[in-house]
């Protein structure tokens, strides 16, 4: 049954990804994109290209920086980042997978558990989270005038759709109330059922191990390389949109503040529950381009060129990482010291 569910769920981000992309390309002439495409210097697509792998490369450092208080301190740079690429390369396959994938990669290669490093993974999420919703509040206050006629039409949509909706919020929240009320009626009963039950005293270690990993940004020893690492990753995830724009003469003249615009827009498209973001980061990238007086084709060559770029570039670089990484886990690996033990 869960296999069933997990199909249907890959079927529909696959069917919502390629209606995007059919709703972004739908009045698109062909022989104009390969003409577009042949006024493009790729010059800047390959300092791009650059950026984008130096990002990653910072990111395996970071991911470092957070294992090594656990006691994981014989991984190297290198090593993070075959894992961090083979989980790029996992998301365009199935979404999500990604953040699964390279901690079993690390469990092949290093014999770091899943659950351990999952959690300093979902630690990374949190901070990168942080990071994004910083960038969305500088934009909002440096183009507030541009943005907000937008804003108050989303919200005003937004509003009434729940006017209409009314009777269905208040009977949700009655029916939320009441179950919350039964929890606490019945929380010992539920408490004493769950402490005997095996599942659920499996799924409490396995919590625990999480936990242990998402608490190590609170033992992190080098904390001016990681907060450092973290700004260079995102100042990387910015440059590489904007020197993009000089790739394309009708981006070319398009400001830093756009730069920004395209970061938020876009880290939301990929963020996405769609294989690598296909057609939501066309969609959001080409839409919020429109406010800058960018013709709609022009926006979406420009996120087809990104979106490309990054794409290409997770197939390779995932894939010999990928083989790099099945060749280590075959061969006979050097026994480890056990990491020390955390109290949670």
């Amino acid at each position: 049954m869960s296999n069933i569910k997990n199909y249907l769920k890959y079927i529909i981000s696959l069917l919502l990804a390629a209606a995007l992309l059919w709703y972004v390309f739908k009045d698109f002439d062909l022989n104009t994109m390969v003409n577009k495409l042949k006024e493009v210097d790729y010059r800047w697509v390959a300092l791009a290209i650059g950026i984008f792998l130096m990002s990653h490369l910072l990111r395996a450092y970071r991911w470092n920086i957070l294992l090594y208080p656990l006691g994981y301190k014989h991984l190297t740079t290198f090593r993070t980042l075959l894992a961090v690429m083979v989980g790029y390369f996992a998301n365009l396959i199935i979404p999500r997978m990604g953040e699964v994938s390279r901690c079993g990669i690390l469990k092949k290669t290093d014999d770091i558990p899943i659950t351990t490093s999952l959690g300093t993974v979902v630690a990374e999420r949190l901070v990168d989270l942080f990071c994004l919703f910083t960038a969305m509040v500088m934009l909002f206050v440096l183009e507030f005038s541009r943005l907000n006629e937008f804003i108050l039409s989303f919200l005003g949509e937004k509003l009434d759709v729940l006017q209409q909706n009314v009777g269905t919020i208040y009977i949700l929240i009655g029916v939320a109330a009441v179950a919350l009320l039964l929890f606490f009626v019945l929380r010992k009963a539920i408490q004493k059922s769950l402490t005997q039950n095996k599942l659920f005293i499996k799924l409490r270690n396995l919590g625990r191990e999480v936990l242990k990993g998402l608490t190590s940004i609170s033992r992190i020893e080098n904390k001016s390389g990681f907060w450092v690492s973290t700004f260079t990753i995102w100042l990387c995830y910015y440059m590489m949109s904007y020197v993009v724009f000089f790739a394309l003469p009708e981006t070319s003249i398009l400001g830093w503040r756009a730069g920004l615009a395209v970061l938020v827009m876009g880290s939301l498209g990929m963020a996405a529950p769609v294989q690598g973001g296909f057609g939501t980061f066309h969609a959001l990238v080409s839409g919020v381009l429109l406010l800058y007086g960018v013709a709609e084709q022009e926006g979406v060559l420009f996120a087809t060129l990104i979106h490309s770029m990054q794409t290409i570039s997770f197939i390779i670089f995932g894939g010999i990482s990928f083989f790099i990484a099945s060749v280590l886990s075959t061969k006979k690996r050097e026994k480890y010291p056990q990491p020390q033990k955390f109290d949670v």
